[in-house]
């Protein structure tokens, strides 16, 4: 290969040398004697926080394109900006990471290592223009997930989780196989170029059954990708493995593959181009799916922790039904939605994260077992913070879509988007059932206003006085300038546009 072309993927290829040097110094460190075996998790924080600060560096000074082995992987402008924001949300998030890996006392090195390597995967399917290379990069994430999920030795919940995700990722697999079978066995190849080549013709009417394994075969990959994001109806497997899942480990499985997965969908439905139409009402139909079901199952939830994966799942909805639009106003909401999401999903799990720090305090001054975090939990906190509760509050209203918060702008793009689709009726739809869902948004903020209990009575409830205490730190800051974004987007929601715009006018090589 040109050695010039080989400089285009120099950041995968310092990642992969990082982890493997990482790897080596972190096993010296543990196991030598000499140290008695040392608690490293600052120094493990401290040695991913500069690899991917590296790395952003090396995306953001890269500016040659290239690809390698005959299109297996491309890269291109469009994906380089998107490894760019995928690369600093993954900063933002390990602060978060960190704090609650810390609270539940996980002392194992490889863990770090282990999401290093889910976001060379990541960077990989970015990179991906051959079915054969998405599959591949799709399972590395896939078995780093999974080791994720059951980290937790000693939890029963965490090996459920991790039990569960690797068997229904294992059939989702196959399922994504045998899409990618059948289009090779209808056109003889899987790089996307030769695909949209092949497609941009009109199939002859003696060649009329091989569009019928075609569109079967793209159907297929397109349930596994819905899969992936937790979009219903198979979105069966979130609720128990997000909730099981060390804590950590579900704040990246929440936050980080949204962006991954939905580029690689959309670069997968540029692919496909006239015969995308035949395929577009099931991302409209999965789109309203997953708001309905996230909506109206968050209804009823007493978990804090439950309530934020069904209303990621809603969230999701609206992501996919941009999708179904499928014109370029569409998929410029598809993106600016997809910022706004990572933004809030950071905030909403940082908080949930120094919460669950607070709780776990409480339980060790008692000398009791770490008892999960309840909506209860909440009371008091504008009475003793109100700083807090008025960060609840922006978070709350800009995932519930209520002005002046760029949560708002986000689902307002995509319901316009349908509209000029001539969707009338599933824009109406959305706009209801986002009504429905503001209810379980208030009622977490009428718990933290008004909601009062006498801690004397109640000496379970002393989340609130751990609460008065004013600290600053890295995680405080994070979470100012991510509620300052959620408040400036909305009235300066210029650049988060032309960016969405130019990230999918260079996926489509204009």
């Amino acid at each position: 290969m040109d050695a010039i072309i080989l400089k285009s993927f120099l950041p995968e290829i310092f990642l992969s040398v990082a982890i493997f040097f990482q790897l080596l110094f972190n096993v010296r460190l543990r196991t030598k004697l000499n140290f008695n075996f040392p608690v490293i998790d600052q120094e493990l924080f401290t040695q991913t926080f500069f690899i991917l600060f590296c790395l952003v560096m090396l995306l953001c000074n890269l500016k040659i394109e290239g690809s390698f082995s005959n299109f297996l992987f491309l890269n291109d402008e469009g994906s380089r900006c998107i490894k760019i924001l995928f690369i600093f949300s993954c900063l933002l998030v390990l602060v978060v990471i960190f704090r609650s890996f810390y609270s539940q006392k996980l002392n194992f090195f490889e863990f770090f290592s282990i999401f290093l390597f889910s976001i060379f995967s990541s960077l990989l399917l970015l990179s991906s223009a051959d079915l054969l290379s998405a599959y591949l990069a799709i399972e590395m994430q896939a078995l780093c997930f999974y080791i994720l999920a059951s980290f937790r030795r000693d939890s029963a919940f965490s090996t459920e989780a991790g039990l569960k995700y690797f068997i229904s990722g294992s059939f989702i697999s196959c399922i994504f196989l045998l899409g990618a079978s059948l289009i090779y066995g209808a056109l003889g190849t899987l790089n996307f170029n030769s695909l949209a080549l092949l497609l941009s013709f009109p199939f002859e009417q003696d060649l009329i059954h091989l569009k019928f394994f075609v569109i079967l075969g793209c159907l297929l990959i397109i349930i596994t990708l819905l899969f992936k994001v937790s979009a219903a109806p198979f979105h069966f497997w979130s609720p128990d493995v997000y909730e099981g899942a060390p804590l950590s480990a579900t704040v990246i499985f929440s936050v980080l593959p949204k962006l991954v997965i939905f580029t690689f969908l959309v670069r997968w439905v540029f692919t496909l181009s006239d015969t995308f139409f035949d395929l577009q009402s099931i991302f409209v139909f999965c789109g309203i799916l997953s708001v309905f079901i996230g909506t109206f199952f968050a209804l009823k939830q007493k978990r804090i922790k439950r309530l934020f994966i069904y209303s990621s799942i809603a969230q999701v909805g609206f992501l996919v039904a941009a999708i179904g639009t499928n014109n370029l106003e569409g998929f410029f909401s598809l993106f600016f939605f997809l910022i706004i999401y990572t933004i809030t999903s950071i905030l909403l799990w940082g908080h949930f994260v120094v919460l669950y720090n607070f709780q776990n305090s409480i339980d060790n001054f008692y000398q009791k077992n770490s008892t999960p975090l309840f909506l209860s939990s909440l009371s008091n906190i504008f009475k003793n913070n109100k700083v807090w509760a008025f960060s609840f509050i922006l978070i709350f209203f800009s995932v519930a879509g209520i002005p002046p918060l760029s949560g708002f702008l986000a689902k307002m793009f995509v319901i316009l988007g349908l509209m000029e689709t001539n969707q009338m009726i599933i824009s109406i739809l959305l706009i209801i059932i986002s009504v429905v869902s503001v209810f379980y948004y208030i009622r977490v903020i009428k718990i933290i206003f008004f909601e009062t209990k006498d801690l004397k009575i109640n000496n379970s409830k002393l989340l609130q006085l751990i609460t008065l205490d004013t600290f600053f730190d890295l995680d405080c800051f994070i979470f100012a300038v991510c509620l300052f974004f959620l408040i400036f987007f909305f009235f300066e929601p210029t650049f988060l546009l032309i960016l969405s715009q130019y990230i999918v006018l260079s996926l489509l090589g204009i």
